[in-house]
């Protein structure tokens, strides 16, 4: 194999970097006749069964099933996947070895009813000892030994092949059962046997017969033998009975981990040690002062450095897709990945501030080539990861206090509750071992127990909050042909039409489910509801409730009545009323996506939509708020385009050209072989496949809702077009001239009066304060008394409950004018919170004191955070009880300061 020795390793690197090494495979199948495919989002949009994209066939899904085709039957790509979960990618694991990743990229290709083992085996031995060099000595492979209860002979085929078109070493072919070499998409569906690439990275004194070892050799886990590749030969279809049946047609689907080959051809025996991760390791090295050790050092700091990277790579691609950090589904994993990073930055490598957000660039750098949309948009990935750092040291530190609320009363050597000390890693981040430490600092012992059994509680649930409903089955979807949808077609045959009932599925938890081999509904899809109606039998009908789809097959949801069944005649009717009311608003959608552009910058992206017949939403990526100008001016510019009654054109495009000629393309949606373009006149163009008016002044009168932040950097518009934006404007004149009334003003006079209430309200406020409020000269009296005088110096530490944070900088003040030599801390309280002041001054700053830095180590105890300059500091701490032990704390730093 490739020499692993530092002058060898940076030879083969300097070849073999990350691009060449992924383009070589690209340009090696397109020589073979493959079309190079792009990669998916890391999110699927249409599987509702995965959170992430987790396997390069995910794609192509559709098409095993039979359910959906593509224009070409040979594919190759390189796939962004995500694993976060199951039993060989449990997050923990990820840095503390060297070959786990949340983040990798799946290198594949496909033959979709073409060719069959013979090529697929002959090409991989090609590019891997012809192109890439890799030495045939340190090659294995495994196939398939045959299953006697699913009736399956041994696969004598591959054995064959492998022995007969390669000059592989014989006696590294090796059998094994169907648990490594048979591979099923799920309990039913396309499924096959397969065979299995593996390279032997072990030095020159290791025995290389050592590969048939089933203890110690291929397949054994270990870190010598590794899989490459898995070559995948589709032929048969698993049934609900578990019985297997050959397909009509034979596909090839292979998988190869880009990391884990790249650090092979780079001599590398840490993935991490691959280009891929080195510039990651450099930029976090300058922010921390830390030194990578490379290899599989198991130093703390070397995994966090493993930790951050991998995170940082994940999350950048999820966000340059248009996914965001949540509380619950994939958004939910992606703020567990940056808070898992975050704390080993601030645990382990004394990251204070916020830092992953400043390693994007470096990510950029390492896949904007490959993937140009991360490339796009650094900085809103850099801007959401910021907000979610900074709100997860605000957690962090809400944690800490918890931890002190669940542990206050216990006694020393006291157990500590398992389920109740996983909620400090459910809600603030914190990991077992870290609340283990934190129990044994007290003496306690964490019931490990309890933890555990709460962690299962907790991963069921969220196994069932982020998994999403089937619309279909596999078994159900096999043997359906794709829909011929009919829906962007002109005049009626858009809204109705014939066609046969292809099939019908009821009970369970969802509504029934109707397919027809044609369809005029629109399903579910890029933001636009789907379509409602009626579809008539002779013996029944079906009411349309929702049209959603799956892969490519359009399933009807609603309610059957009478007797339907396969093959049966149907009429369709869609309800057009409310399909013009949602076609109106998907084209004003588009206008409002280029007014936003126009007003605010090219920057703006979508980020999600909702286009209804009842109203649109929008959300956009923008890094600040949107003034009132700013809004009145995109809803004129918007209903300026809708008055010109501009004709909204559409034609079918190939992607690249359509991109080329600057066509807006939205983020994290997967286009195919040709693109519907949506053009309104000259003001908007887009790719789109959803139903549009066919002018634009059939969108009628554009009225803004409502604007706001729905997160860091992104933005929410609610509008309504036609009829709705009517009615909306006739509630808010209502509105204007009740208030209007209630005030004794004309509704145009309403600013001035509610000003003039808003002055005399404050007024009010500031004479109240005066009379009832604290006598603040009387507490000035007493600071003066508590005053100390040490080393030139006047110093107090003061615990003030009935002055809140306004009362505090008032008595600061007054205190600052009356001793220029001054170190001073004052503790009030604000409903459960805790304000503090402490200010330095004179020759207070010259013994060393500084307020900043008081403050700051506050935070341990109060919690919250608080901070400032040397001169003045101030902040907010959450745990009251702790003011006598901060107290202790300013009064021992001001005497060791400033001495006897």
């Amino acid at each position: 194999m490739p020499d692993t020795t530092p002058s060898s390793t940076s030879q083969q690197a300097s070849h073999w970097t990350a691009s060449t090494t992924r383009q070589s495979f690209l340009d090696f199948f397109a020589s073979k006749e493959h079309t190079v495919v792009p990669s998916g989002p890391v999110f699927p949009q249409d599987d509702p069964t995965l959170l992430f994209t987790n396997a390069g066939m995910n794609q192509f899904k559709d098409v095993f099933l039979g359910s959906g085709s593509r224009g070409y039957s040979r594919a190759v790509d390189s796939q962004k996947c995500i694993r976060v979960q199951g039993k060989h990618n449990d997050l923990e694991e990820v840095g503390v070895d060297t070959y786990h990743h949340t983040f990798f990229e799946m290198l594949g290709n496909w033959s979709f009813g073409d060719y069959f083992k013979a090529e697929t085996i002959s090409w991989a031995w090609e590019l891997l000892t012809e192109v890439w060099g890799l030495p045939k000595d340190r090659i294995w492979v495994t196939v398939f030994d045959g299953d006697s209860s699913d009736g399956l002979e041994p696969d004598h085929e591959a054995r064959r092949l492998w022995l007969e078109s390669t000059d592989i070493d014989p006696s590294h072919v090796l059998d094994f059962d169907k648990t490594d070499n048979f591979w099923e998409m799920g309990p039913t569906g396309p499924c096959g046997p397969c065979t299995e690439i593996h390279i032997d990275r072990g030095g020159a004194d290791t025995d290389p017969s050592d590969g048939a070892d089933r203890e110690h050799g291929v397949n054994a886990g270990n870190e010598r033998f590794i899989e490459l590749w898995n070559l995948v030969f589709i032929q048969y279809n698993r049934q609900d009975d578990g019985s297997l049946v050959p397909l009509p047609a034979q596909h090839v689907d292979t998988g190869m981990g880009f990391e884990r080959v790249l650090s092979v051809l780079q001599g590398c025996h840490s993935n991490y040690d691959t280009d891929l991760f080195t510039p990651i390791f450099r930029s976090l090295e300058k922010q921390t002062g830390h030194s990578y050790a490379g290899g599989a050092g198991s130093a703390e700091k070397d995994v966090a450095f493993r930790v951050c990277a991998d995170h940082v790579r994940a999350v950048t691609s999820a966000l340059a897709d248009g996914a965001l950090p949540s509380n619950e589904g994939r958004g939910y994993v992606l703020r567990r990945l940056i808070r898992r990073a975050s704390r080993y930055g601030l645990q382990i490598l004394g990251m204070e501030e916020p830092f992953l957000f400043d390693l994007v660039p470096s990510v950029a750098a390492i896949l904007g080539e490959a993937f140009p949309e991360i490339a796009k948009r650094v900085e809103h990935i850099q801007l959401v990861i910021r907000a979610e750092e900074e709100s997860f040291r605000k957690t962090l530190q809400r944690g800490i206090v918890q931890f002190e609320r669940l542990t206050s009363n216990l006694a020393p050597g006291s157990p500590l509750d398992g389920a109740q000390a996983y909620e400090l890693y459910a809600t603030y981040g914190f990991p077992e071992d870290l609340v283990s430490l934190m129990a044994r600092e007290r003496d306690l012992v964490l019931d490990a127990t309890g933890w555990d059994a709460a962690r299962k509680a907790h991963s069921d649930i969220s196994r069932s909050t982020g998994s999403f409903q089937q619309v279909l089955t596999p078994e159900q979807m096999s043997g359906l042909k794709q829909t011929l949808s009919t829906y962007h077609e002109l005049g009626p045959a858009a809204t109705e039409g014939e066609a046969l009932v292809a099939g019908l599925f009821q009970g369970g938890e969802l509504d029934d489910r109707l397919v027809l081999d044609g369809s005029p509904f629109y399903p579910e899809g890029g933001g636009q509801v789907g379509d409602v109606g009626v579809i008539n039998t002779p013996g029944g009908s079906f009411q349309v409730t929702a049209t959603q789809k799956a892969g490519a097959i359009v399933v009807h949801l609603g309610k059957a009545a009478g007797d339907l069944a396969v093959g049966d005649t149907a009429t369709c009717k869609v309800d057009t009323t409310a399909r013009s009311c949602t076609r109106a608003h998907h084209t004003a959608t588009h206008l409002l996506h280029a007014a936003l552009r126009q007003v605010l910058g090219e920057h703006v992206t979508q980020q999600g939509s909702y286009v209804g017949p009842d109203r649109l939403r929008f959300d956009f990526s923008n890094p600040k708020g949107v003034t009132a100008e700013q809004i009145a001016e995109v809803e004129r510019l918007v209903n300026a385009a809708v008055t010109r009654g501009s004709a909204v054109t559409t034609t079918l495009e190939k992607p690249a050209e359509a991109k080329a000629r600057g066509v807006m393309a939205l983020f994290g949606e997967k286009y195919g072989e040709t693109v519907r373009v949506v053009a309104v006149g000259d003001d908007s163009i887009e790719l789109c496949g959803g139903t549009h008016v066919e002018n634009s002044g059939q969108i009628g009168t554009f009225v803004i809702q409502q604007e706001r932040a729905i997160q860091a950097g992104v933005r929410r518009i609610e509008a309504v077009v036609g009829a709705g934006a009517i009615e909306h404007l006739q509630e808010q004149r209502r509105c204007l001239e009740t208030a209007a009334r209630a005030l004794k003003v004309q509704p145009a006079e309403l600013p001035e009066r509610i000003a003039a209430l808003q002055a005399d309200m404050k007024l009010a406020r500031k004479q109240a304060k005066q009379t009832s409020g604290v006598d603040q000269a009387k507490v000035f009296a007493g600071l003066k008394d508590e005053l100390q005088e040490q080393g030139g110096v006047d110093w107090a530490v003061l615990d003030l409950p009935e002055l809140t944070a306004d009362g505090l900088r008032d008595l600061g003040d007054r205190a600052r004018g009356h001793s220029p030599n001054l170190a001073l801390a004052l503790f009030g309280r604000q409903d459960q919170s805790v304000p503090f002041l402490i200010l330095c001054q004179g020759k207070a700053l010259d013994a060393g004191l500084g307020a900043g830095d008081l403050a700051r180590a506050l935070k341990p105890i109060l919690g919250g955070g608080g901070g400032g300059k040397p001169t003045s500091a101030q902040g907010q701490g959450l745990a009251q009880d702790k003011v006598p032990t901060a107290s202790d704390q300013i009064r021992e730093a001001f005497g060791n300061a400033l001495g006897s």
